[in-house]
């Protein structure tokens, strides 16, 4: 009879919960500063109609991964005016909601640590997603929620694929994780 293999155990450091948001929010605002400059969205560059389908699809997947974050700095200040008009309250309560999945899944690093207690990740999400209905159910701002995402939507999705791209230089790590080229296979 053979032994049993060995077992390898993991063990991850605790961090207490003001270090994991303290590294959230710096790696948040290190995100956000990644954005072009907004003179460059608006006023630089040819606007004008694709002249086949293939193009139209190769200038809005280019200008999509260069001005990723400035797209969605767009979508959110609309969705932002459409909540405001709906109510102040809803405006704070949906951003509350919005830093909450900003700082506790999307821009966490480690593992979340509560009272001593590790929380899974699959915690974290039921967590957000019951928050997230709770919030917009509680402000009645489904309607000018979607209304402000789809506008800015229509926004990005405009300048994506009227902005002639030619002219555009991504980075060749960028271009690699876009899609936009294949990786070098040696």
């Amino acid at each position: 009879m053979t032994p049993p293999p060995p077992t390898t155990t993991y063990t991850s450091i605790p961090l207490p919960t003001g270090d994991v948001i303290s590294r959230s929010i710096h790696n948040l605002t290190s995100a956000i500063s990644r954005h072009r400059p907004w003179s460059e969205l608006v006023f630089s560059g040819d606007f004008s109609l694709p002249e086949s389908f293939s193009s139209l699809l190769l200038r809005s997947k280019t200008n999509f991964n260069y001005f990723f974050v400035n797209y969605t700095i767009v979508v959110a200040t609309c969705a932002a005016f459409a909540l405001i008009t709906a109510s102040p309250v809803a405006l704070i309560v949906v951003g509350v909601i919005i830093v909450l999945w900003l700082l506790f899944h999307f821009f966490r690093e480690d593992p979340l640590i509560l009272w001593s207690f590790q929380v899974g990740d699959r915690t974290v999400v039921l967590f957000l997603v019951l928050a997230s209905v709770w919030a917009v159910w509680f402000t009645s701002s489904a309607v000018n929620l979607a209304v402000g995402v789809g506008v800015g939507l229509l926004l990005g999705i405009t300048h994506s694929v009227l902005r002639n791209s030619d002219e555009l230089f991504l980075e060749e790590d960028d271009a690699v994780n876009g899609g936009l080229i294949g990786p070098n296979l040696q």
